[in-house]
């Protein structure tokens, strides 16, 4: 296998990389095929490393894996919620809602449009979580939706004047699917018509909204 490509590819149609030993470790406990492990100063020196990543390289081992596929059937979310990005940009906010999710008993995530949750900065964020969490790229979020909402109730965070502050939504007694939207406009409509509740965080000193991130952690806590 020529890894060192790879490397400096960081994300190809196949496989990925991850940096650090910590997150190696975590990689080789999952289900992932792991291609190559490398240890920097045996099989890499840190200068080549750093060379080949684009970026000062100061932990102690990368590994390239295999992808997995990412269409898994709905069934694959068992208990928890199941927490729902129909778009999201910046793989940092991805791989911490991935580590968010995981940490704070979500099922799974179903994502529609936009970056890779095998980006590097997605992968870095999300500080072995990945290898640990059902994750779904809906080839038809709307669809997915509709049959989500069978056996969940749908919450969208949402800032409209039809949304409920999360404390006073009414009691709910099914597993929940959260959507969170992208920040600068929202989910939209077609997708608020599936939710069966819109809710918001309460917020003080007139601050509109948070990171996507940081909203996803104050949701999946106050629904455990």
């Amino acid at each position: 296998m020529n890894w060192k490509p790879l490397l400096a590819a960081r994300e190809t149609d196949t496989h990925f990389v991850i940096e650090g030993r910590h997150a190696v470790e975590r990689l080789l406990d999952s289900s992932y095929e792991v291609e190559k492990v490398i240890e920097i100063g045996v099989d890499l020196s840190r200068e080549e490393a750093s060379q080949l990543l684009g970026f000062k390289f100061h932990r102690s081992h990368l590994a390239i894996a295999k992808k997995l596929d990412l269409q898994p059937p709905l069934s694959v979310f068992e208990e928890g919620p199941v927490v729902i990005l129909p778009e999201i940009a910046d793989p940092g906010n991805l791989g911490t809602i991935i580590r968010n999710t995981a940490a704070l008993g979500g099922a799974g995530l179903l994502l529609g449009k936009g970056t890779s949750p095998f980006n590097a900065k997605a992968v870095r964020a999300s500080a072995g979580a990945l290898f640990r969490l059902p994750i779904r790229k809906s080839p038809d979020l709307i669809a997915d939706l509709h049959e989500l909402a069978e056996s969940r109730t749908v919450i969208g965070t949402y800032l409209g004047s039809d949304a409920l502050p999360f404390d006073q939504l009414p009691r709910i007694d099914r597993p929940v699917a959260l959507i969170l939207g992208p920040e600068d406009f929202g989910i939209s409509q077609e997708v608020r018509d599936l939710c069966h509740h819109l809710s918001y965080i309460p917020m003080a000193r007139n601050i509109d909204s948070l990171n996507v991130a940081s909203s996803s952690a104050i949701f999946l806590q106050a629904l455990r």
